[in-house]
């Protein structure tokens, strides 16, 4: 493919090019107002409670932290896998049967094509 073939991209081919950048973007910015958000409501309130707490309240406060992490993991996980349609590479969409190249023997074509002189009478 000649550098001049990649220059040359179809308007729609370029718009398409960006959409993955704003994707990008607004997961990770979403994603990072969600860990601002449990991080604020939840963990640090958690933590100034862990302080003064017995033992089973801090095993009961480790169980709702794990628990939130993994909520927030699941939502990190199924944001990449929609963000970066990862749903491409495991479940493909249905294409068209290919189609076999039709090779043409070169000589073939060559003895149909020529011409020859009309034969010379003696």
């Amino acid at each position: 493919m000649s550098s001049g073939a990649r220059l040359t991209r179809s308007p729609r081919r370029l718009r398409r090019d960006g959409r993955i950048y704003w994707a990008t973007l607004a997961f990770l910015l979403g994603f990072a107002v969600l860990i601002y958000v449990v991080s604020v409501w939840y963990l640090l309130p958690a933590l100034d409670a862990a302080r003064g707490a017995n033992p089973v309240e801090k095993k009961s406060l480790a169980a709702h932290a794990r628990l939130l992490l993994a909520v927030v993991l699941v939502i990190l996980v199924c944001g990449i896998l929609l963000t970066f349609r990862f749903g491409r590479f495991f479940l493909p969409r249905p294409r068209e049967p290919r189609e076999r190249t039709k090779y043409v023997d070169a000589w073939e074509e060559s003895g149909k094509r020529v011409q020859t002189p009309p034969p010379d009478s003696d």
